[in-house]
């Protein structure tokens, strides 16, 4: 059957109108006769580069990303010299020379020590909670390294950055940083750890021992999730609620599997509180399932971190301050206390085993842990109880995981930080206007808050572990 519909009118016999007015009326026009050149040539609608991009987050070398050097600021030096890492140690001085990285100091004696940082290249003072991103002048870099001991840059510092940029530290004799450097530079060349072989040790001395719920939030719930992966058949979880969860067990199992991942919960050694020499040696040192430390020095015995991260829930697992960030919190004549005080004469450092993994002939990519201890009431909101423990989860799993830079996988984790201390202030408002159980609720804002903080990233902040062709 023909079609009945009308032929289209040729476009050189349309009358098109616009939607323009001039002052003579309405406009209206004919098509060109030639406008067939028009449409055969190229459509040309701006350039690509012109569209506003952001630059990836992964990629520390893009001046709009950027990585710095964070040093203490040193007597006898003129701003010159302190623009420049000369100070540093060599392995330090050679990676910011490879990196072109931007050199900050911490300026201990100045009014505004913590908020700022010295950027002498540049002549300025950079406020580490705001400053624009970058490598530019008055911009502060994603990534950071703080290059020294929580004596010389304090916790605090990397407390303060922590939501707001990419931080890590490295505090390591030049043996160790000769090490670590040499491995970051070289991508932990030659490494045989396993992506396929996560391990989850949890030690759980049941009877309502916290380690029974870190064991259940942490370790379990993680170690389904590696389980479940088709990249990690290997994936191995030491329950200590059913089987033996000693120091034995893990050191064997690291030989095994060469794991990439390691996740360990488990109290962290603070003992005994009358004999300061020995907490000063065992500190944060992983408590296994008898009770026992688990030595940095037997774990490396048989075998090598090789480019490993590990994140270890336990007190102390990453060292100690003075003061501690929950003095006066706790009665002090309580066992909690008393181990905040005493810890803190011991005054601000990093705890050993992460000194010893990372410093290993092969090291240690990352070490994740705590200055602080953690709390059954942080990880769980007391009011409804409901699990806080899922940022941390996504960020060891779909993060480190992921392949995402460790400091960028932990984002997540501390991204809480600042709405925990927002309600802070406001319960405090809320009590000065008479409600007393506003105390409750801003105590329990400050301490989450400060938990997660002091959650601290120990190594470079730009690495990443090597993900499965």
């Amino acid at each position: 059957m023909p079609d009945s519909a009308p032929a289209p009118t040729p476009l050189r016999e349309l009358t098109v109108r616009a939607n323009a007015f001039t002052d003579e009326g309405p406009a209206t026009g004919a098509i060109s006769e030639t406008f067939g050149r028009w449409t055969v040539g190229a459509a040309a609608l701006g350039s690509r580069q012109l569209v506003p991009s952001a630059a990836d987050p992964t990629d520390w070398t893009h001046p709009r990303i950027g990585w710095g050097i964070i040093l203490p600021e040193r007597d006898g030096l003129d701003p010159a010299a302190l623009a420049t890492a000369d100070d540093a140690p060599e392995p330090i001085r050679d990676l910011v020379r490879q990196r072109a990285g931007k050199v900050l100091r911490f300026r201990p004696e100045t009014t505004l020590a913590q908020w700022v940082l010295r950027d002498y290249a540049s002549e300025g003072d950079l406020f580490t909670a705001a400053s624009p991103q970058g490598m530019g002048p008055k911009e502060l870099p994603l990534y950071l390294l703080i290059a020294a001991s929580p004596a010389e840059v304090p916790w605090q510092v990397q407390y303060a950055l922590n939501p707001v940029r990419c931080v890590g530290r490295l505090d390591l004799d030049e043996e160790g940083l000769a090490h670590y450097v040499a491995a970051l530079q070289s991508g932990w060349a030659g490494s045989t750890a396993q992506y396929a072989a996560p391990l989850v040790w949890s030690v759980d001395h049941g009877g309502g021992d916290i380690t029974s719920l870190m064991r259940e939030v942490i370790g379990a719930t993680l170690a389904t999730e590696l389980a479940a992966d088709a990249d990690m058949p290997a994936a191995r979880f030491i329950d200590g609620s059913v089987a033996d969860a000693s120091g034995a067990v893990l050191i064997a199992a690291l030989a095994e599997l060469r794991p990439l991942l390691v996740v360990t919960t488990s109290h962290g050694k603070t003992g005994p509180l009358n004999d300061p020499v020995v907490m000063l040696r065992d500190l944060g040192m992983l408590v296994d399932a008898s009770q026992r430390v688990v030595d940095p020095a037997a774990l490396t015995a048989g075998w090598q971190p090789d480019g490993a991260v590990w994140f270890a829930q336990a007190c102390c697992s990453a060292g100690a301050d003075q003061p501690s960030a929950y003095e006066g919190l706790f009665a002090a004549g309580g066992s909690v206390g008393r181990v905040l005080t005493e810890v803190a004469r011991l005054g601000p450092r990093t705890a050993p085993t992460p000194r010893a993994l990372l410093g290993a002939p092969k090291p240690l990519r990352a070490f994740i842990g705590q200055v602080e201890p953690t709390f059954n009431w942080t990880m769980e909101f007391p009011a409804t109880r409901q699990d806080l423990t899922a940022s941390l989860r996504r960020s060891v799993y779909e993060g480190i995981c992921g392949g995402r830079p460790v400091g960028l996988a932990m984002d997540g984790y501390y991204a809480p930080i600042g709405s925990l201390l927002v309600n802070h202030g406001r319960q405090l408002q809320d009590f000065d206007s008479g409600a007393s159980a506003a105390l409750d609720l801003a105590t329990y804002s400050k301490a989450t808050a400060y938990d997660r903080a002091s959650t601290v990233l120990l190594g470079d902040p730009t690495v990443a572990i090597p993900l499965p062709d």
